[in-house]
C-alpha cells in the first residue's frame, strides 16, 4: 500500500488525468460528492499539517526578508502582473489565470523540491506562510483585479477559505504537538490514503459538475482548442520569468535557495484553486480552463530540475589512501 501511495504521489498528473476522464465520462456518479468538496479539502489540508516538519519551518522564519518577498510575490505581485497582458490579449482567460496565480504554494512543494534537489525547508515555509495568509489575500486581490466584472463577497470568501485551509492546519499543528510527529508518521499510510482519496474525489466531482454544465450548453473541454493551449503556454512562460526575476532579487541566498523560491512561486495549491473556482465562480464557467492550467503546471514540474544546481561528478578515479600491496 505504501508503494502504491508513493507511486500515486509521484505521478499526480496521471491521477488527475484519470479522475478528470472519469468525471467527464460518468459525471452523474461523481456529482453526488460535489457538496462535500469543502470537507475533502479540509482533510487534505489537515493531513498535510499533521505530517509537516515544524522544526524545519521555524528554522527558516528567521530570514524575514526572504519571507516578505516570497509572500508578497506569490500572493500579490504575480497575480497583478499576470492580469495585465491577459486583460489586453485574452480577457476570457483573465479570471481562471488570476484565480490560479492568487493561490498559495502547494503543501506538497517540499516533497517535490526534495526530488528536484532543492531546499525543502524553504519550500515548507513558503507553503505554510502563504497558506495561512491566503484566506485574506485571495479575496482582496480578486476584488481589486476583477471586482468590477464579477461580484465578490470579500468577507464571506475570507471566512470560507479560512475554514477550509487555516483551521485544519492549526488543528493539525496542535495534534502533532500533543502526540509527536514520530507517532503521527506511524499512521502515514491511512493518512495519505485519506488525503489522496479526497484529492481524487475533489477533481472528479468538480469535473463532473463542468461536464453536466457542458451537457446543458456550457463550455466543454474541447472548446479550449489550440488557441487556448497557446495562451496557457505563453502565460506560464511569463509567469515563470516573473518568478525567476523575483527570486533573483534574493542576492544573499544561494543559487539552490533562489531556484527553490522560483519553483514555489509557480507551484500552486491546485486543489484549493479548483475548489475556489467551483465554489465562487461556477457561473463564470472557469472550471475547464482552470483544470487545463493546473495540468500544464504539473506537467512542467520535471523541467524545473534544470533550475537547480546539479552535484558535480568526479572528473577521474578517486584514490583512497591505504597500505601498498
Amino acid at each position: 500500500m505504501k508503494r502504491l501511495l508513493d507511486l500515486l504521489s509521484k505521478y499526480q498528473i496521471a491521477l488527475i488525468l484519470t479522475m478528470l476522464a472519469l468525471g467527464f465520462i460518468i459525471p452523474d456518479t461523481f456529482s453526488i460528492f460535489n457538496p462535500y468538496n469543502t470537507v475533502f479539502l479540509q482533510i487534505i489540508m489537515f493531513v498535510a499539517g499533521l505530517e509537516m516538519d515544524y522544526k524545519e519551518l521555524f528554522a527558516e522564519l528567521a530570514d524575514w526578508k526572504t519571507l516578505l518577498l516570497t509572500n508578497a510575490a506569490k500572493l500579490v505581485i504575480i497575480p497583478v502582473l499576470v492580469s495585465i497582458p491577459l486583460a489586453v490579449f485574452a480577457p476570457e482567460w483573465s479570471l481562471p489565470f488570476i484565480v490560479a496565480a492568487t493561490m498559495p504554494t502547494g503543501l506538497t512543494a517540499h516533497a517535490l523540491v526534495a526530488i528536484l534537489g532543492g531546499r525543502t525547508s524553504l519550500a515548507l515555509v513558503s507553503a505554510a506562510t502563504t497558506s495561512l495568509l491566503a484566506p485574506f489575500t485571495i479575496p482582496l486581490v480578486l476584488k481589486f483585479l476583477i471586482g468590477h466584472e464579477v461580484f465578490i463577497n470579500t468577507s464571506g470568501m475570507m471566512i470560507q477559505i479560512a475554514s477550509a485551509v487555516v483551521l485544519p492546519l492549526l488543528l493539525a499543528g496542535i495534534i502533532q504537538r500533543l502526540v509527536g510527529r514520530r507517532n503521527v508518521l506511524k499512521a502515514d499510510v491511512p493518512l495519505r490514503t485519506a488525503s489522496l482519496a479526497s484529492f481524487a474525489l475533489v477533481v472528479a466531482s468538480i469535473t463532473s459538475a463542468a461536464a453536466i454544465a457542458s451537457r446543458n450548453g456550457g463550455e466543454r473541454i474541447s472548446d479550449i482548442g489550440i488557441d487556448g493551449l497557446i495562451i496557457i503556454v505563453l502565460m506560464l512562460v511569463f509567469w515563470i520569468g516573473t518568478a525567476w526575476f523575483a527570486s533573483a532579487l534574493l542576492s544573499w541566498r544561494k543559487p539552490i535557495d533562489r531556484a527553490t523560491i522560483t519553483f514555489c512561486l509557480i507551484y500552486m495549491n491546485y486543489t484549493l484553486g479548483i475548489w475556489v473556482g467551483d465554489m465562487f465562480f461556477r457561473e463564470a464557467e472557469i472550471g475547464t480552463k482552470l483544470v487545463a492550467i493546473v495540468i500544464l503546471i504539473i506537467a512542467l514540474v520535471p523541467a524545473f530540475r534544470l533550475l537547480f544546481p546539479q552535484p558535480k561528478k568526479p572528473v577521474g578515479p578517486v584514490c583512497l589512501p591505504g597500505p601498498h600491496v
